[in-house]
C-alpha cells in the first residue's frame, strides 16, 4: 500500500523534471539582448563617473594639466521574488487517468519563463517613455552629460523599418555615442532588436542579395551588418532598436534561479508545490542603444 509519505516523495521527482523541462522548452531571448550575472546580496549597485576629455598640448618644462574626475548617478539592482503554487489532493493523483497533474507543473514552468521574458522584454518596452537613471529614457532625445553642458539623443525619428532607417541607425550609432566629456566612442551597431511583426521584414533587408524593394541592381550594403534578435513579449509591432554588444549596459541579476519544491500535510494528505526565482533588470547606460518607435 502506498503511505501518505509516499505520495510526495514518489511524485517530487516526477513533477521537478516537468517543471524544468516545460521551462527550458523555448530558446531564450532575453539573454541575448542582457548581461547576464548572479548577485549574493539583496541589491546590486552601478555608479557613473567621468573620464578625461581631450589631451592638451605641453610646452617644454610645462605642467601637465590635471583632470577633475566627477561622480555621476547611481544605479539600484533590487532583486524581485516571483513564485507560483499549486496543490494536489492524494485521491485525486491515485486516480487521475489523463495526464491532467502532469499538466500543472508544465504550466508552472512555463509560467516561470514567461515571467523573466516579460519582464526583460518591458524595459525595451518603456524604453521610450519611462525615466531611468538620468531622467531621460533608455531611448531619450535629451541625455545629459557629466562632464559637458550638452546633451545626446539616441531616439531616432519616427519611420517604418526600412533600408533606408537601417543605414540611418548603424550610422547614428556610430555618430552619436559619446562619452560623459562628449569623446566620440566609434560605436558599432550589431544586433537589430525586433518584435515578430517586423522579422521578416527585417530578413528580407538584411539577407537579399540586392537593396531590398527596388528595382535597380544595388548591391545590398547592410547585407550581414547586423544580427537579427527577434523578442516575442515585445509589446509594440512597430518600434525597433540598434545595439552595440560592446557598449550595452542592459543587466540580468540572478539571486535565484527558478527552483520547484513541495510539502505535505501530513492531516489531510494534501501536497503543495510550488516555483520560486528571484532577479533584477535594468539597465547602467544608454550607450550602445539607438530607438525607433517606427511608424
Amino acid at each position: 500500500m502506498m503511505g501518505s509519505g509516499n505520495f510526495q516523495s514518489l511524485m517530487l521527482p516526477k513533477y521537478r523534471k516537468v517543471f524544468f523541462d516545460a521551462y527550458d522548452e523555448m530558446a531564450e531571448q532575453y539573454s541575448d539582448v542582457f548581461n547576464m550575472d548572479t548577485s549574493k546580496k539583496s541589491k546590486e549597485y552601478d555608479y557613473h563617473v567621468s573620464g578625461t576629455g581631450l589631451w592638451e598640448t605641453k610646452e617644454p618644462g610645462g605642467t601637465i594639466s590635471e583632470e577633475e574626475i566627477d561622480v555621476g548617478d547611481e544605479v539600484t539592482y533590487t532583486h524581485v521574488a516571483y513564485a507560483k503554487m499549486i496543490t494536489i489532493e492524494r485521491e485525486l493523483a491515485d486516480d487521475e487517468q489523463y495526464g491532467v497533474m502532469e499538466k500543472l507543473p508544465k504550466k508552472l514552468g512555463r509560467g516561470g519563463r514567461a515571467v523573466v521574458e516579460t519582464v526583460s522584454a518591458n524595459i525595451l518596452n518603456n524604453s521610450f517613455t519611462v525615466a531611468g537613471y538620468d531622467d531621460s529614457y533608455l531611448i531619450g532625445s535629451d541625455h545629459p552629460l557629466i562632464n559637458s553642458s550638452s546633451t545626446v539623443s539616441n531616439l531616432m525619428t519616427t519611420a517604418a523599418l526600412s533600408d533606408t532607417t537601417i543605414k540611418e541607425g548603424i550610422t547614428s550609432m556610430r555618430t552619436d555615442m559619446l562619452t560623459e566629456e562628449g569623446l566620440k566612442m566609434q560605436a558599432t551597431a550589431k544586433k537589430l532588436i525586433l518584435p515578430p511583426d517586423l522579422e521578416f521584414t527585417a530578413l528580407t533587408i538584411l539577407q537579399s542579395m540586392g537593396q531590398s524593394n527596388t528595382a535597380n541592381n544595388a548591391t545590398n550594403v547592410v547585407k550581414g551588418r547586423l544580427a537579427p534578435v527577434v523578442m516575442d513579449y515585445l509589446t509594440s509591432t512597430t518600434a525597433y532598436w540598434f545595439m552595440d554588444p560592446m557598449l550595452n549596459e542592459l543587466r540580468f541579476f540572478w539571486r535565484v534561479k527558478p527552483e520547484f519544491k513541495s510539502a505535505e500535510n501530513f492531516d489531510n494528505m494534501v501536497a503543495k508545490y510550488r516555483g520560486y526565482l528571484r532577479f533584477s533588470v535594468g539597465y547602467s547606460d544608454w550607450r550602445g542603444w539607438i530607438g525607433n518607435l517606427g511608424a
